[in-house]
Order: structure tokens, then C-alpha cells, then sequence
């Protein structure tokens, strides 16, 4: 009779990236939470979300930010796709995460260097 031994490599897996980093550009995270299930929209939620959050940054105006990530970039991709547009908002997914940024009294140009840092993490 032959055994069969197992072994963990690697120890325990390693944390998830946090979803809001503390400075974006010239942002800085003011407070962030993790959104429950009932807060996430219907069309995340039949796609697959692993887990989302939001935040508020302020600078040169007000931002509120909500992250998704979900279960695959095709998926993230999906969301985009079919995300209805909104007043003061932008909608971008990179990867498997879909974000979603509403602005407050902030310049259109400093929304787009937010917009481009957050893509970059």
C-alpha cells in the first residue's frame, strides 16, 4: 500500500489588493467601505463579483467611487458595455475590475488624471 503525501507550498495565500489606494494623483482618500450585497447593482451581481467597495476622495473638488471586482475581465468588460451613462459620472473597467466615479464640483481634466491613475493600480 502506498502513501500519498501532500505540501503546501507558498504558506497562506496572500491578501487581496486593497481597492482604494490612500493617494491618486493629487486624491486623497478621505473614507472607504466595503458594499453589500443588496448595494451592488443587479447587472454586477448576474455577472459574477468577487467584491466591491466604495470611497470618497477629495482635491480639486469631490469624488465618490465605487470598485467592483468581478469574477473575469469579459465580464468587467460586459458592464461597461451595457453601464447607462450618468450626469458628472465615467465608467471604465481595467482588467477584471469595473469602476464607477461621480464628481462634485471638480474639473473635468483633474477627473481624467484620477481616472487614468486609478487604471494604472
Amino acid at each position: 500500500m502506498s502513501t500519498l503525501l501532500l505540501f503546501s507550498c507558498g504558506g497562506a495565500p496572500k491578501p487581496a489588493a486593497p481597492l482604494f489606494p490612500a493617494i491618486v494623483g493629487a486624491w486623497k482618500l478621505k473614507q472607504s467601505s466595503d458594499l453589500a450585497l443588496n448595494q451592488i447593482p443587479e447587472q454586477i451581481q448576474r455577472l459574477g463579483v468577487r467584491r466591491a467597495g466604495s470611497a470618497g476622495y477629495e482635491g480639486a473638488g469631490s469624488l465618490r467611487v465605487e470598485v467592483y471586482e468581478l469574477t473575469s475581465s469579459a465580464a468587467a468588460l460586459e458592464t461597461e458595455q451595457t453601464w447607462r451613462p450618468a450626469a458628472n459620472t465615467v465608467a471604465v473597467h481595467h482588467e477584471s475590475y469595473f469602476t464607477v466615479i461621480h464628481w462634485e464640483n471638480a474639473d473635468r481634466a483633474a477627473v481624467s488624471a484620477f481616472v487614468r491613475e486609478m487604471v494604472k493600480r
